[in-house]
């Protein structure tokens, strides 16, 4: 038997509205889902959202109370503590300190200065006090090859280039005295005119900077006469 179609009074249009809120450090969805007659008026249409919203607004306190109440009950994790910490260090601990001078490649000296540093003494130190050691070791150990890279870069950046300021090497005075003889140009008299200071005094850059110029200028030819 056929289904029989809807009259105008039966026809309807549904509208779903779905968001994602967060609530402190969760997450929850809502769904809304009006229908309405094809007639209804704004009015209708407003009544039904309102009702909408105080469904909302019902849940989600419902969901916040839940979320609270769920928390209270799991509880707080709680820290790792150290059996009996004023008791002597255990040989356990004392093996895994030495395990981490290992990968450390600290000497004893190395090693008892740090403790030092931490006001721990390796001697009477307690279960407590190498727990916390050995902590503060691990974190030396993971900050480690950080630490190395950028030194190494940082020290191959400063020798790859000469540092601002740094003197004249004593091939580029020997250079430069070659040139100002076979040019007969007093080189004490053009480096004070030129930098202010004596040929001995001279920088790297300043050197540089001469014998590049002084290079490049073709030399003077000889005037010869008949």
């Amino acid at each position: 038997m056929p289904t029989p179609k809807p009259t105008p009074s039966e026809r309807s249009v549904t509208r779903t509205y779905r968001a994602a809120i967060r609530l402190g450090e969760d997450f929850i969805t809502l769904e809304e889902t009006i229908t309405l007659p094809l007639e209804a008026s704004d009015e209708d249409v407003q009544r039904a959202v309102d009702l909408g919203w105080r469904i909302y607004a019902a849940q989600r306190e419902a969901v916040a109370q839940q979320i609270a109440g769920a928390r209270e009950g799991h509880g707080h994790a709680t820290p790792i503590t150290v059996r009996d910490p004023d008791a002597p260090a255990s040989d356990k601990q004392r093996n895994y300190i030495a395990a981490l001078q290992d990968d450390l490649s600290w000497t004893n000296d190395q090693l008892g200065s740090y403790a030092g540093e931490q006001s721990v003494d390796l001697v009477t130190m307690t279960k407590g006090q190498a727990s916390s050691f050995i902590d503060s070791l691990k974190k030396v150990a993971e900050e480690r090859p950080r630490y190395s890279a950028e030194h190494s870069r940082a020290r191959a950046v400063a020798e790859s280039s000469p540092a601002t300021g740094q003197p004249a090497s004593e091939k580029q005075l020997q250079a430069l005295a070659r040139i100002a003889q076979t040019r007969a140009i007093n080189l004490d008299a053009e480096t004070s005119q030129r930098f202010g200071v004596s040929s001995e005094s001279l920088t790297d850059d300043q050197a540089r900077a001469l014998l590049s110029e002084w290079q490049a200028r073709p030399r003077p030819q000889r005037m010869v006469q008949s």
